[in-house]
């Protein structure tokens, strides 16, 4: 069951959606149904279900059963590990932090996961396949909404030797997909969120119709 979400200074600010929360992951409609079994994620009719159910099934027990938040700094997340055939619902550490020259600021903690090296992120805010714009991203000039999925893994997977991913490449097959490109290395995967106190992200839960729009990123990315 999901847990209410800890509040430390995000007062004011929530992810304002594009689609209601109970719109369908797989084609939008809305209302829709929640999975029965990890209430995170929406359908709208057991065809949307059954034809998301051979990934989604990799992490819905997980979801479901996962431990209890260790901290309220804590945010649940998803690892995509290396060497494994599927991927694992974690809690993520992120530290808040503040100085003069960036004032309030926020950092996850991802070295137990992808190692302690240099990391590179990239975001989701948009799924082309569904055509779901989950949020406006974090450009200065635009009205900050909804929220983004932030891929934290090795700047260097191409070039440091990392293994293929074997984690990502079973989630994405259960589609009867093969990832655009074969990505290698660790990953981690949590929400983005803009708050008013800040000029820098913070960090939220992730959901399992996350997941869906991290398997349908993987399909996607450079085609």
């Amino acid at each position: 069951m999901a847990q209410e979400i800890p509040s430390y200074g995000n007062e004011g600010f929530r992810a304002s959606k594009y689609q209601p929360e109970d719109s369908c992951v797989m084609c939008n409609k809305h209302p829709a149904n929640t999975c029965n079994q990890c209430r995170s994620i929406w359908y709208c009719s057991k065809a949307c279900q059954e034809k998301d159910w051979p990934s989604h099934k990799l992490l819905c027990k997980l979801f479901a059963n996962q431990e209890p938040r260790p901290s309220e700094f804590h945010r649940r997340a998803i690892f995509f590990p290396v060497d494994e055939d599927k991927p694992r619902m974690i809690w993520l550490l992120c530290e808040r932090n503040e100085d003069e020259e960036r004032g309030p600021w926020e950092s996850t903690n991802a070295k137990s996961y992808i190692g302690d090296v240099s990391k590179g992120t990239s975001r989701i805010d948009y799924n082309p396949i569904t055509r779901r714009r989950l949020g406006s991203g974090f450009r200065a000039w635009m009205r900050r909404e909804g929220y983004s999925i932030a891929m934290i893994y090795r700047d260097a997977f191409g070039i440091d030797g990392s293994a293929i991913n074997r984690s990502i490449l079973r989630s994405v097959s259960r589609s009867n997909e093969a990832p655009a490109i074969a990505w290698s290395g660790p990953l981690v995967a949590v929400r983005e969120l803009q708050a008013n106190w800040s000029l820098h992200p913070v960090h939220e839960d992730v959901d399992l119709g996350d997941f869906r729009h991290i398997v349908d990123f993987f399909i996607t990315y450079y085609r």
